[in-house]
């Protein structure tokens, strides 16, 4: 056989060096029709086109929210541990100085 008359070989690709390949399109190029009848579909759909959406509010993926409260929760308790450290110094230096005034006035 020369290789014009061997049969077309059809493969599944399931994941290319370790990562998953794009999911495919139908005909018109539209990634959505094809998962019409996926559970996950809605979810597909929302994210799909996020390059869409010029102008248009996006919304962060709820599972993002607990980080985000709990790092900002994080960092507010830093930021508030460093400014109660400062004025406890500043009022350490002030009764210092008022100390040394008016022994040495």
């Amino acid at each position: 056989m020369t290789r014009d008359d061997e049969p077309a070989i059809e493969v599944e690709v399931l994941e290319i060096d370790g990562a998953a390949p794009p999911p495919p399109r139908d005909a018109d190029g539209n990634p959505d029709m094809l998962y019409q009848d996926d559970d996950d579909a809605e979810a597909r759909r929302t994210w799909a086109g996020w390059q869409n959406w010029p102008g248009q509010v996006r919304t962060l993926h709820p599972l993002w929210w607990p980080l985000l409260v709990v790092g900002g929760g994080f960092v507010l308790a830093l930021f508030l541990t460093l400014g109660l450290c400062l004025g406890v110094l500043f009022v350490a230096y002030r009764i210092v100085r008022g100390l040394l005034r008016a022994l040495f006035g």
